[in-house]
């Protein structure tokens, strides 16, 4: 059985002592960190790998909402608090559950079911992803990142790394643009640049040395103008 990886984050250390003995029902739960302020476990979380933290969230330095908020690539969260008063706010940020102290098992059960749900509806969505569109795997901080390869709007160099833009955001992937010229779809993407990486089908238009996307323009590099033209039939 798979272990879940657990931090729990409270100022009170009672409250953690009853979360602990909770836990203690669900073999397949491995508490891995405790810590009574925020600050020690964003450190925490830096270097190392939590599948679920069940945060207080009225708690000294950064509450329990201003925490999840920092994180870049948050785990599954649990609230576990006395006050009702952050549940909108709380459910906003797309928490698991919200648990009201006192905690039943009964209760912190119903949280925990709730959060393989969760992830069976994930795995779920990514094997139907698979068969319906084209990804990527992209490794971004301490995880594998599937992106759908319509929603790329082109690479950029990063040093040894990748800045991928795409609709909605943007993530810096641990690849070299030699490495994501190699996996991507070679009828689909072509590099224009030492420094671009662009998907075909989002070139609009062509000027002199430069290409324009939807809503950027992005230079040709010399030694890329021939095969850019021979791909775009030009």
């Amino acid at each position: 059985m798979r272990k879940i990886k657990c931090l729990l984050l409270d100022d009170e250390p009672i409250a953690i002592r009853i979360i602990e003995r909770h836990l203690e029902s669900f073999p397949e739960m491995e508490i891995i960190g405790r810590f009574n302020f925020a600050p020690s476990a964003m450190s925490f979380l830096r270097s190392n790998e939590v599948d679920l933290i069940f945060s207080d969230i009225e708690m000294p330095q950064i509450n329990g909402l201003q925490f999840l908020k920092s994180l870049q690539h948050p785990p599954a969260v649990i609230f576990t608090t006395a006050y009702r008063n952050y549940a909108v706010e709380a459910f906003d940020l797309d928490v698991v559950d919200y648990l009201m102290k006192p905690i039943s098992l009964e209760r912190m059960a119903r949280a925990i079911n709730r959060y393989h749900d969760r992830q069976k509806e994930a795995i779920s969505k990514v094997i139907n992803s698979q068969d319906t569109e084209e990804v990527i795997n992209l490794k971004v901080d301490k995880k594998i990142v599937r992106l759908g390869l319509e929603k790329i709007s082109y690479f950029e160099s990063y040093g040894d790394y990748a800045i991928c833009r795409y609709d909605g955001g943007k993530c810096i992937s641990r690849e070299t643009m030699a490495h994501l010229m190699e996996i991507l779809p070679k009828d689909k993407f072509i590099r224009i640049h030492r420094q671009f990486i662009v998907p075909l089908a989002k070139i609009e238009s062509i000027s002199g040395n430069t290409v324009s996307l939807s809503d950027k323009e992005l230079p040709v590099g010399r030694s890329y103008r021939k095969d850019l033209k021979e791909r775009m039939k030009l």
